[in-house]
């Protein structure tokens, strides 16, 4: 067939839109210690443009909070299982409205088992949901207990309260396992966070703040809810704890990432790590592609230790 001359993660689209979010927050209605309200000014005020409320098994309604400056998108994290009746959490994101879900609703299993979990996680998936796998390291969940089906669009990758809190944080080697299996997931960052040790008045200077450390950042066609959702659904984001990635493709057998000053970037296939360029202000890296990968991703590592993962780009 014809080859693909240029293949990217990101949306192509000159009008598009860079959009800094949280997709994984709790307020007041569930185990949170700020009201949809001051979450949103705090998020504001550090620069994010879009922020979900997930709280526990409850659907906190927030779209009245969407203006034209930031955006709201709906969800909630169930209290889940997986196939082999495990705890796991599991996050439901969408734009407007979901079929069956009411605002205030409790979203509970009826039953606690990896069957009923998983019908459930499929069908919101049907309907129109994101559904991403919350923090497997936390969870104290290891990659062979997810099926190879599985009804997730992606694993949280960075989690940064419970990393930050926990040391429990990091699902991206959970992540890479999944990949090296031909599990064609994205990946997801956020702050999961719970503000309990900061006074609502807003006191991040707190060392114990949970929040403003991982973040999902979207190329969207715009601002609008529905925008943010189908660049998530389509993969065209990054997760990061500092860096920026600016561009992330393949032309004619080379891969090209731009970024934010870095000191490492790395190209990961599905095998062994085998491309990388170290200096002290690195901002891209070209190289050319083995000719047999099955997938590729970047990663941008700065001085600070802090990474952005694009997704992978998948070649069959």
């Amino acid at each position: 067939g014809c080859q693909i001359m240029k293949k990217s993660i990101f949306l192509e689209d000159e009008n598009a839109v860079w959009l800094k979010g949280n997709i994984h927050s709790h307020t007041v209605f569930s185990d949170g210690h700020w009201t949809p309200e001051e979450m949103k000014e705090a998020y504001k005020r550090h620069g994010y443009d879009f922020l979900a409320v997930t709280d526990h098994d409850t659907y906190t309604d927030t779209r009245m909070l969407t203006d034209d400056t930031f955006t709201m998108i709906q969800g909630f994290e169930l209290w889940g299982n997986a196939g082999n009746d495990k705890d796991i959490h599991v996050n439901f994101l969408w734009a407007d409205k979901i079929d069956g879900i009411e605002p205030g609703q409790k979203m509970t299993l009826p039953e606690r088992t990896g069957k009923v979990s998983l019908d459930l996680c499929y069908r919101l998936r049907e309907k129109g949901c994101y559904v991403m796998l919350n923090h497997p390291h936390w969870s104290l969940l290891t990659s062979p207990e997810v099926e190879d089906e599985n009804p997730y669009h992606a694993v949280e990758i960075i989690n940064y309260a419970t990393e930050w809190l926990e040391n429990m944080g990091d699902g991206s080697v959970f992540w890479t396992e999944m990949l090296l299996r031909g599990c064609k997931l994205w990946n997801g960052g956020s702050d999961d966070n719970h503000n309990g040790h900061s006074p609502a008045d807003g006191d991040v200077d707190s060392l114990y703040c949970d929040s403003f450390g991982g973040f999902t950042v979207v190329k969207a066609a715009d601002r609008s809810p529905q925008a943010i959702i189908e660049a998530m659904k389509a993969g065209s984001f990054y997760t990061s704890t500092g860096p920026s990635i600016y561009e992330f493709y393949v032309e004619d057998d080379y891969v090209h990432v731009v970024c934010s000053p870095c000191v490492r970037i790395y190209i990961n296939g599905e095998r062994r790590q085998y491309q990388r360029k170290l200096g002290r202000h690195v901002t891209e890296f070209v190289t050319k592609l083995k000719g047999d990968e099955k997938l590729i991703r970047a990663e941008c590592m700065d001085a600070a230790g802090r990474s952005a993962y694009s997704n992978p780009i998948f070649f069959d």
